[in-house]
């Protein structure tokens, strides 16, 4: 009996153990200013990130460079990742408040728009889950352009 007992309690103790590791620190989610540095970002908050193919149709020429669509945990992003920070920050002022015109451009997004952009990126997400909305905030900085949809 004594034995059982020990057993059970050395087997919650470990439980408890690897449950405190586990959920004690999550993955540091480091900037990203590159698309490789934006995927491994959408990883370390726990989304699968998909290909990685160049925007080469609906979203071609909204800026200078191409860009690519990439997907995380099935959500569509954007992003673009130019020469320069300052051919960046031109393209950025090129961007509407509410994110639905860029330059002489008007896009008809599904949902709303949110523009980030940092250093040398602009990412664009037309999506509303959360999770992928706050890892581009921690990743790429505060909203330049577009808002929340919880604030549409």
């Amino acid at each position: 009996m004594l034995r059982r007992f020990l057993v059970a309690l050395l087997a919650l103790t470990a439980f408890s153990v690897m449950s405190v590791a586990c959920s004690s620190g999550t993955a540091k989610i480091e900037p990203a200013d590159s698309y490789e540095s934006l995927s491994a970002a959408l990883e370390s908050a726990g989304m699968k990130v998909g290909e990685q193919v160049e925007n080469n149709f609906l979203f071609a020429g909204l800026f200078t460079v191409p860009g690519i669509e990439m997907t995380a945990s099935g959500q569509d992003i954007l992003a673009y990742e130019f020469a320069t920070i300052e051919e960046a920050t031109e393209q950025a002022a090129l961007v509407s408040p509410d994110g639905y015109g860029i330059g002489l451009k008007y896009i008809n997004w599904i949902d709303t728009p949110q523009f980030f952009r940092n250093g040398r990126m602009i990412v664009v997400y037309d999506g509303s889950q959360s999770l992928v909305t706050d890892t581009l905030i921690t990743a790429m900085g505060e909203r330049f352009a577009g808002e929340s949809p919880d604030e549409a």
